[in-house]
């Protein structure tokens, strides 16, 4: 076999085991790779969270207005924020409250799908501005049952179920929920550490 023979059987030696190797790597990370979605799917049962954070943007707006509202006093959206209107009919107690938490800001909603397709229910976790006070900590607002009625949403303020209360007691237990309040607990005890009109606000709340 003459010089040229050679280097083109050379070469086509060469292709085949090219070939060959990117078969046997294929293979392989698609071995891998499907090991790994193994692996993923065992560790997704301890790590995921229950939650969905501002995963509705209908509700997000929905808990903003009603916040806003409470620290405004404004009678007329709350009422339409809600199931029953009629539970704003007397304002007496809401304006006590706005004017000692005047403002929420840097608000997030922590959603779980409810008992049914029309229900959500809403953990809130927001900075909250109190009167005489300089920090602004996190609070926990809720959690709220927000129900779809139509094209809209809407917080349920009416008296629940005994099923919806105890869906709502069994999710607040949650590890993942937990870890919320325990989020705002830890936020409120270092600002209140750091700010005495606070700390003094907290105690006062606790007596």
């Amino acid at each position: 076999m003459n010089k040229k023979g050679k280097n083109k059987q050379l070469k086509v030696m060469l292709l085949v085991v090219w070939i060959l190797f990117i078969v046997v790597l294929g293979l392989f990370g698609y071995y891998f790779y499907t090991k790994k979605d193994d692996v993923k799917s065992d560790l997704d049962f301890g790590t995921k969270f229950s939650y969905q954070t501002n995963a509705n943007q209908d509700i997000n707006a929905l808990i903003i207005t009603y916040l806003n509202a409470l620290a405004s006093s404004d009678q007329d959206i709350l009422k339409e924020c809600v199931t029953d209107p009629s539970m704003f009919d007397d304002m007496s107690k809401i304006q006590s409250q706005s004017k000692v938490v005047t403002s929420y800001s840097n608000i997030n909603c922590y959603s779980i799908d409810g008992l049914d397709d029309s229900s959500t229910l809403v953990y809130t976790v927001a900075n909250i501005t109190i009167a005489g006070v300089e920090s602004s900590p996190l609070d926990m607002i809720g959690p709220f049952y927000v129900v779809k009625e139509g094209n809209h949403y809407l917080i349920n303020n009416e008296k629940l179920g005994d099923d919806v209360n105890k869906f709502i007691s069994k999710t607040s237990k949650k590890k993942d929920i937990q870890e919320l309040f325990e989020t705002v607990k830890k936020d409120q005890d270092t600002k209140a550490d750091a700010d005495p009109a606070l700390k003094d606000f907290m105690n006062r709340l606790g007596n």
